[in-house]
């Protein structure tokens, strides 16, 4: 009996020893103390910092039209050149020879034409006395003068001749034709050899030569088009930079913006004061970016076409509600941001919010506050929601 006696008491005990302990340690526990902050209004730059290169402005590599030995070569690598400055001479005898037969072929058209005219001068002649002999015999016809016998034999005459003139005529205008094609034909050939005169299409620098005097060139329409240009010429006293925008700033980015850059070959110089010329208004299907393009003076020659850069284009300017980005949290998903807002009996209140623009200093917020409130900030673990804070001074 004494055991049955002693073991409640014994179990009792146990839990009195349990519950006192944890009820002291609650009741001793220390409120966290957080520093908080305002919202605050100040002006967001949305920008987007990429990768660029350096293009001319324009660059045309060029191809003889014609086949030929290259002659006179009279620019090179480095070489500042004119629009419409030649560049190279490619000799093509016989072409030449055939423009000389093509004008033999022309001159004696011309003559045959002239021949031809003079045969209708001479049928037309013809034709004027035999109609003036044909008026004259119906006259006598009719006064019984002669018979109608002669009047028809007349009439025949009048018919051929004018017959022979129709046919005088259509010989004119088929040598006429026939000189109009050899015009052509002319024409076309000299054209051809123009082409063996090598020029400039534009006022630039020659960044690329792989002709010398005595190469055979060949007809680029002719060939497989797998050779090297025989010049590249480059405009580069203004430059093209090229930035391709990822998709998600490519629906920010307008024709105007405001753009930054600088390049690893010229340290610590930044490229200012320029815009975004022109954009593709595309997305390319491959690296889903589209690309834009910064026009740059370049008179004094520093950027060189191929040079690599960075840019920073500033593609939304705008006056936001901010709060640092210490001060905004996630939920448990990762999904919704929420702030820990300090109510007036120092309890703490999760609060939702839409962000917006996030520069890796402030971020910008949406809804969720009016700016009047105190926000927690550098806080590192989590606070629940009511739960009691100390306030520490700013």
């Amino acid at each position: 009996m004494i055991n049955h006696l002693k073991l409640p008491a014994l179990f009792s005990l146990s839990f009195v020893l349990i519950a006192v302990p944890l009820s002291i340690l609650a009741q001793a526990a220390e409120k966290p103390a957080v520093k908080t902050v305002s919202p605050q209004k100040t002006t967001l730059h949305r920008t987007s910092s990429q990768p660029a290169t350096v293009m001319a402005w324009h660059e045309a590599e060029l191809f003889a039209r014609v086949a030929g030995y290259a002659g006179k070569v009279t620019a090179d690598i480095g070489d500042v050149v004119e629009a419409g400055q030649t560049l190279l001479q490619i000799d093509v005898p016989e072409m030449s020879k055939t423009y000389e037969r093509q004008q033999a072929e022309l001159s004696l058209l011309e003559y045959k034409r002239e021949q031809l005219q003079a045969s209708v001068g001479v049928v037309r002649a013809e034709l004027e006395a035999l109609q003036s002999e044909y008026n004259r015999m119906q006259t006598l016809i009719k006064s019984k003068a002669v018979t109608q016998r002669i009047g028809d034999e007349t009439k025949s005459r009048y018919e051929s001749s004018k017959a022979r003139l129709v046919v005088a005529e259509a010989e004119v205008k088929s040598a006429a034709a026939s000189i109009t094609v050899a015009l052509k034909t002319l024409d076309e050939t000299e054209i051809m050899m123009l082409y063996a005169t090598l020029k400039a299409p534009f006022a630039g620098i020659v960044t690329q030569r792989s002709v010398d005097p005595g190469d055979l060139v060949r007809n680029v329409s002719n060939s497989d088009g797998s050779g090297k240009p025989l010049f590249t010429v480059s405009k580069v006293d203004v430059l093209r930079v090229r930035v391709p925008i990822p998709e998600r700033d490519a629906v920010w980015v307008k024709k105007g913006d405001a753009v930054e850059m600088s390049f690893p070959a010229l340290p610590g110089e930044v490229f200012e004061n320029s815009i975004v010329a022109r954009l593709s208004g595309r997305l390319d299907p491959k690296t889903r970016t589209m690309m834009i393009e910064v026009d740059v003076p370049n008179a004094d020659g520093r950027l060189i076409p191929g040079m690599y850069g960075k840019v920073e284009v500033i593609m939304q300017e705008k006056l936001a509600l901010v709060l640092p980005s210490g001060a905004v949290r996630f939920d448990q998903s990762g999904e919704v941001s929420i702030v820990y807002v300090l109510k007036e009996d120092n309890s703490i209140s999760h609060v939702t919010v839409k962000t917006g623009i996030d520069d890796g200093h402030v971020i910008e917020i949406l809804s969720g506050l009016s700016g009047s409130e105190q926000v927690v900030t550098r806080m590192l673990g989590r606070l629940m929601d009511g739960q009691t804070v100390s306030v520490l001074n700013n």
